[in-house]
């Protein structure tokens, strides 16, 4: 295990960013999302310039790649979170109309 390992792990996590981000939105992702995945790859490959790192980076990489391909990391390394639907209309105040709040009253109470 070592820089292809490293590289195979980055491609295959930018592979899984856009796809589904084009899967999802339509677009491709945001230049932002794909740094801030190249940069974690990044930190992996410069500790893994360290031989007895290297195998435990590449682990890592991978690591991260499962999390991503099972959708338990943050959005912003992994791409865009799912949206979720509004949560349906409990009991409250009719959309438009304020809340009732404590009774002003006047003076210096």
């Amino acid at each position: 295990m070592g820089r292809a390992s490293l590289t195979a792990a980055w491609l295959f996590g930018l592979g899984l960013i856009t796809y589904r981000n084009i899967a999802r939105n339509h677009q491709p992702p945001v230049p932002g999302t794909l740094l801030a995945a190249s940069g974690l790859f990044a930190l992996l490959a410069l500790a893994a310039e360290y031989q007895p790192a290297a195998a435990p980076a590449a682990l890592a990489a991978w690591g991260f790649d499962l999390a991503a391909l099972m959708n338990i990391l943050p959005g912003n390394i992994a791409g865009p979170a799912k949206k979720t639907p509004a949560p349906a209309a409990g009991p409250g105040p009719a959309p438009g109309r304020a809340a009732p709040g404590p009774a002003v009253t006047g003076g210096r109470g």
